[in-house]
């Protein structure tokens, strides 16, 4: 019996140690469940702040290089097709604003035109509204076309950009390159436009609104050049952000294309598209009017155009609400509620307008 007891007193002995050491062990993964947890919710807590702060610090920067850009502009226009920054020329004229020597053009594409008579009953389009604009503004002597980074650094692009197509000089080939200079076709792969810009030179013939390429002493231009006709020379330069000049003191038209911020690829050279999603789309727009602010672009006129066709449809309400909020930090108001012009709706209408 004595035996019995101690084997019982045993036996419970060493229960009692286990259950101690569960209920230490127990009480230490309570603790560190706790800290744990804790721990887990300072770091979002920690997170989200930080997120407020720098949302509201990139906030407060976007308002203020606004501001600034916008400090001489007299007419602000958020439209839809971007050939309706004819319109918004054409209303500044009227209210007395002098059209600027410079526009400076945020773009996927360099709505620019070869060889193709512009000035006709219909009008420009989107993809060549800048020939109109140039012959109806004599002042205007340069235009900036500013690319996107990627679309820069893309190598499709790049080789595209410096192909030599004088076969499609009949066909009012788009502005990619110099068609008559001897280019190097991998000048664009070596030096890209986002280390350094490429300025070409053109003669535009008012009347019509052809634009061709102008090399001199080429013989090319006896062929593109009526001598009779009294032309402007006009320079282009293709840049990036980053390659951009300073425009300190200089007055501009200020155009900005929502499909350079993302693009679909509809109707692309080489289908390049530039897809982003909401939040990069918003920083790249912070982005760019802080590379305008610093590089001292202070526009009489600017140009917002929505540009359907090619931004995706995913972010249309999104920009829009950027372009009002662009407007109403401004201090302006949008002047415009009617326009002349639109884009073809129909989506056939390249090969029924260029015979593509």
């Amino acid at each position: 019996m004595k035996n019995n007891v101690c084997k019982i007193n045993k036996n419970l002995t060493e229960y009692d140690f286990i259950h101690k050491i569960i209920n230490i062990m127990s009480n230490l993964n309570n603790k560190f469940q706790k800290f744990f947890i804790a721990t887990t919710i300072t770091i979002i807590i920690g997170i989200v702040v930080f997120y407020i702060i720098y949302e509201n610090i990139a906030t407060k920067r976007f308002d203020t290089s606004i501001k600034n850009t916008t400090a001489n502009t007299k007419v602000i226009d958020a439209n839809t097709d971007h050939n309706q920054a004819l319109d918004v020329s054409e209303y500044a004229k009227n209210q007395g604003v002098e059209i600027p020597s410079i526009l400076i053009n945020f773009d996927t594409h360099s709505d620019i035109y070869l060889n193709f008579k512009v000035l006709t009953p219909k009008g420009a389009g989107i993809e060549n509204w800048i020939n109109e604009y140039i012959a109806k503004n004599p002042k205007v002597d340069t235009i900036y076309w500013v690319m996107s980074k990627e679309a820069a650094k893309n190598n499709n692009m790049q080789i595209f950009f410096a192909e030599n197509k004088k076969k499609d000089l009949a066909w009012g080939a788009p502005l990619f390159g110099n068609e008559i200079k001897n280019l190097d076709k991998y000048k664009f792969v070596k030096t890209p436009l986002y280390r350094q810009p490429y300025i070409q030179e053109f003669l535009i013939e008012p009347q019509t609104a052809i634009i061709n390429e102008y090399e001199p002493n080429s013989k090319m231009v006896k062929i593109l050049f009526d001598p009779k006709v009294q032309y402007r020379k006009i320079k282009v330069i293709n840049c990036t952000e980053d390659t951009l000049p300073d425009f300190k003191n200089k007055k501009v038209f200020l155009s900005i294309d929502a499909d350079y911020i993302s693009n679909s690829g509809f109707d692309t050279a080489e289908n390049f598209k530039l897809l982003k999603n909401s939040k990069q789309v918003t920083q790249t727009f912070y982005s760019m009017f802080n590379t305008i602010d610093k590089k001292n672009i202070r526009p009489e006129i600017i140009s917002l155009s929505l540009s359907p066709q090619y931004l995706p449809r995913k972010h249309h309400k999104h920009v829009q609400q950027i372009f009002n909020y662009i407007i109403q930090t401004a201090g302006k108001t949008d002047p415009i509620q009617k326009y002349k012009r639109k884009y073809d709706p129909d989506p056939d209408y390249l090969r029924k307008t260029y015979h593509k």
